[in-house]
């Protein structure tokens, strides 16, 4: 087809030529072309190109033209040529192209909606290159600009912040989004916080220009700052911080505290708070050793501050700003009954009761490793599971746990088994796997073709895992008895249960391809505390010390309790997992991975994971 652009050239140029001819006496040479007419030319040749090319060669001659058209100021003329392009199918640099031109014109017509609705053409699925994702949030925080829109401009720098790689640019864009922040009301920035939509680098710069903006003096803000410092760790901000909040890093201190330790000294919870006072000190000695700020401990023995009123009372005799315990799970639930608490109370243990918010609960419930591996089973793509639980008090606490959160998730029990004695496990698992029916099934066809028929066992096919707590000594029949059935593949999901705490290649060979879930401090790289409480003692790596562990986290959480509950996508890394705050002021946490090969633990990457 003829390009109607290229004809009136044409027509142009020979109405130019007829004007010489009409006066023969003195021919003239023909002007040169000014440079618009050539740019024209070159527009025209473009478009022809364009009209016998393939569509994704066709689509780019013509964003070459419409760039020439806006460079010659024909603006309308460019835009109504890209929207005739069918971007659909083109690959995303080219289709991010065109939607730049597109949005470029609107944004200087001031057009700021139009610019965005250009740029919402652009498939959030569709990769990008750096340099084009950043180009792309760029502009939208410039349309964002022209609206006036504070939070969306925010959002785009943000983005655009994670992806710069030069520290100049990115600190930059670090003191635009401070000052941006610092210019929201303080209502804005509430409702940001609050909304539960904002990302991982969004929430902890509104997180922080929020602890600043309701510090009145520079101890009360280093505070605050300290406290982020703690919650968002692995922040850019941290990293780079605007200049502004990088001042306020070096100074101040952070104000100390008054704090009662309540634990038993005697009774059948005095070894168990003697591991949790040892690993609560081992952590205080520590922070002091490297110049913290700590507080003042007051002992309290549980055994005769018995009753809420008297612990009550004590607090305010001996002026405490807060308590950490009880270990008693019968008094944490005395103390949920209270109606308020006049300091707030870190726990160490759960309670089933509806806890007013001053009661913070901090304990290694079984449950809450059962829950983690309902939802790592679910995040796996396994949706129907199996279920082999021991029939004890803490096994049917498990299995509960476990259920519950699979179906809530969308999953499904298929079959479930329970253990007592070892000598029963074999049984069990062909229940379990419904090898007995299979069994039946070939009985009954031999009954009618007779016993030349020769069939092997064959375990259920409508399970994709199963889910496990067991002790070590049963666990490491299980496995076996698994892969006799022909389920040697099923995946294993398991709680810490059926670990020592020490690797043992020998006894534990049998566990292998098993995934389990456990502390930091059993499975991760050995912390600084636990290195140095493992050369005064030499139960650091049983199940008994993991209450060390717990001790340690009190300490570390305990300053963090109310920025915790200000801050619900927050984390503080412990010994006992990634801490955060749920719903009833209980401290749940996000547990490590690990499996089983050539009898020994490797612990799962995130990445793996």
């Amino acid at each position: 087809m003829t390009n109607p652009l290229r004809l009136s050239l044409t027509a142009s140029l020979l109405a130019l030529l007829l004007v010489g001819c009409s006066t023969p006496t003195s021919r003239a040479p023909a002007p040169a072309a000014t440079a618009i007419e050539r740019e024209q030319n070159s527009i025209a040749a473009l478009l022809e190109d364009a009209s016998r090319a393939q569509p994704i060669r066709a689509a780019e001659l013509r964003a070459q033209a419409a760039r020439k058209l806006i460079a010659i100021d024909q603006r309308d003329q460019a835009i109504a040529m890209l929207e005739r392009i069918d971007t659909a199918l083109l690959p995303p640099i080219l289709r991010f192209d065109i939607a730049k031109l597109k949005a470029g014109t609107a944004l200087e017509r001031q057009d700021s909606g139009q610019a965005l609705r250009y740029l919402a053409e652009m498939p959030s699925s569709d990769p990008l290159p750096t340099a084009q994702a950043i180009e792309l949030g760029e502009l939208r925080a410039e349309a964002y600009q022209q609206q006036q829109d504070n939070p969306g401009e925010l959002r785009e720098l943000i983005k655009v912040a994670q992806l710069r790689q030069d520290p100049e640019l990115r600190q930059a864009l670090h003191e635009r989004i401070w000052a941006l922040l610092g210019e929201l009301p303080s209502a804005s920035l509430n409702r940001l916080i609050s909304a539960g939509e904002a990302s991982y680098y969004e929430q902890g710069w509104y997180e922080l220009a929020t602890s600043l903006r309701n510090s009145t003096d520079l101890a009360s803000q280093y505070s605050r700052l300290n406290a982020w410092r703690t919650l968002w760790q692995s922040h850019p901000a941290l990293q780079l911080p605007p200049q502004a909040v990088a001042t306020l890093f070096d100074s101040g201190t952070l104000p100390s505290r008054r704090i009662g330790l309540l634990l038993p000294q005697s009774g059948p919870l005095a070894k168990a708070a003697s591991a949790i006072s040892d690993g609560f000190m081992a952590a205080y000695y520590q922070a002091q050793r490297e110049g913290q700020p700590v507080p003042e401990i007051q002992l309290l023995d549980s055994t005769q501050v018995s009753t809420p009123e008297q612990l009550l009372n004590l607090t305010r005799t001996l002026q405490l700003d807060l308590v950490i315990g009880p270990l008693d799970k019968n008094y944490v639930n005395q103390l949920a009954l209270a109606d308020t608490l006049p300091v707030p109370i870190l726990a160490l243990n759960n309670s089933n009761i509806q806890a007013p918010d001053n009661l913070y609960q901090l304990g290694l419930a079984a449950e809450d490793e059962a829950e983690a591996a309902a939802l790592r089973a679910w995040q796996d793509g396994n949706r129907r599971m199996l279920m082999m639980i021991p029939e004890t008090d803490w096994g049917s606490r498990v299995g509960q746990a476990f259920v519950h959160k699979f179906e809530s998730l969308g999953g499904q029990i298929v079959g479930a088994v329970t253990f007592a004695e070892q000598a029963g496990l074999a049984d069990q698992v062909v229940s379990l796997l419904n090898i007995d029916l299979s069994e039946a099934r070939t009985r009954r066809v031999r009954q009618v073709v007779g016993n030349r028929v020769q069939a092997e066992r064959q375990p259920r096919n409508d399970a994709d895992a199963l889910f496990l707590s067991a002790l070590p000594i049963d666990a490491r029949q299980i496995k076996p008895l698994l892969a006799f059935n022909y389920a040697d593949e099923l995946p294993v999901y398991a709680t810490s249960h059926l670990y020592n705490g020490s690797p043992n290649s020998l006894s534990d060979i049998d566990l292998n391809g098993i995934q389990f879930c456990d502390l930091p401090w059993v499975i991760g790289p050995p912390s600084t505390l636990k290195l140095a409480m493992s050369q005064q003692r030499d139960d650091t790596d049983t199940r008994f010390g993991r209450l060390y562990a717990l001790g340690a986290d009190a300490f570390t959480l305990h300053p963090y309790l109310e920025q915790l509950r200000a801050s619900p996508q927050a984390r503080i890394s412990g010994e006992t997992g990634q801490l955060y705050l749920t719903a009833g002021s209980r401290i749940a946490r996000d547990l490590p991975w690990a499996r089983f090969d050539n009898g020994v633990p490797r612990l799962l990457t995130p990445t793996s994971n």
